[in-house]
């Protein structure tokens, strides 16, 4: 009875590498199968150079391939503003060393990513800005929060709304690459403490300090509106769950196969 088990099990063992082998086979002929698309322009091809020459592949994804330490950039080009980008490419952020990269090399490295950002090809990981979810969570935070804020409230958000913030926080949470819930940052700071964050950043942690720099009213003005945002959080966050649109999964809308 062993021996024959023996038999089954090696007979099962060659029959799962079989179709391992020919689903890499499948895989490989439609990847390099996909409709060509013509040449990228030259400002692109200095940027895909520039992306190659600082290994960006080994942290990040584009259409899938590449690494998983950093987000996946395929659609970067509609997420992240031309200001957060030269910060990112220039002074660095967190886990990600600061190339300083030149003002034309960052142009071409933008010039790489908008040709990246083509949805028709392929999307990597979800876009926050999609018209199904109800717009992206900043978007839906104004909606519900400006017509609650007082006047300075509403001059300090109007600052932070101007600077890229959005790239790293998220309203009324933590953030998937570490940037902490801005909606408690008062109930932990001083005000000192606060302002001096605001001014100068953490770059110890990741945070650099604001571009273009807050003058000396608008840090008061952001700090009102984040000593109201500390106090309004509760209500702000139950506000923002009611007016959540619905979602129900249509299976036929989800791409199965991201190369197409």
């Amino acid at each position: 009875m062993s021996r024959v088990a023996a038999m089954v099990s090696a007979r099962s063992k060659k029959l799962l590498l079989t179709a391992l082998v020919a689903a890499f086979a499948l895989q490989t002929v439609l990847v390099y199968s996909d409709e060509l698309h013509g040449p990228i322009d030259e400002p692109a091809l200095a940027g895909r150079a520039l992306w190659h020459e600082y290994g960006c592949q080994v942290c990040h994804q584009v259409y899938g391939q590449g690494g998983f330490l950093g987000p996946d950039l395929t659609n970067a080009y509609s997420r992240i503003d031309s200001v957060r980008l030269h910060s990112l490419l220039t002074i660095g952020s967190g886990q990600m060393p600061a190339f300083h990269l030149s003002t034309e090399q960052i142009a071409s490295f933008r010039a790489y990513l908008r040709t990246l950002d083509r949805p028709e090809l392929g999307r990597g990981q979800l876009r926050l800005g999609d018209p199904d979810s109800g717009g992206s969570p900043w978007a839906r935070f104004a909606r519900v929060a400006e017509p609650m804020m007082t006047s300075t409230a509403l001059r300090g958000w109007n600052a932070v709304s101007s600077r890229p913030c959005a790239a790293c926080h998220q309203p009324l949470s933590g953030s998937s690459v570490g940037a902490p819930d801005i909606a408690l940052a008062a109930g932990r700071l001083t005000e000192g403490e606060l302002q001096d964050v605001l001014a100068n950043g953490r770059p110890a942690l990741g945070m650099p300090p604001p571009v273009p720099p807050f003058s000396p009213d608008e840090l008061s003005a952001v700090t009102a509106f984040l000593e109201w945002l500390n106090e309004s959080r509760d209500s702000i966050a139950s506000a923002m769950r009611a007016t959540r649109p619905s979602r129900s999964i249509r299976w036929s809308d989800i791409p199965w196969w991201e190369y197409r």
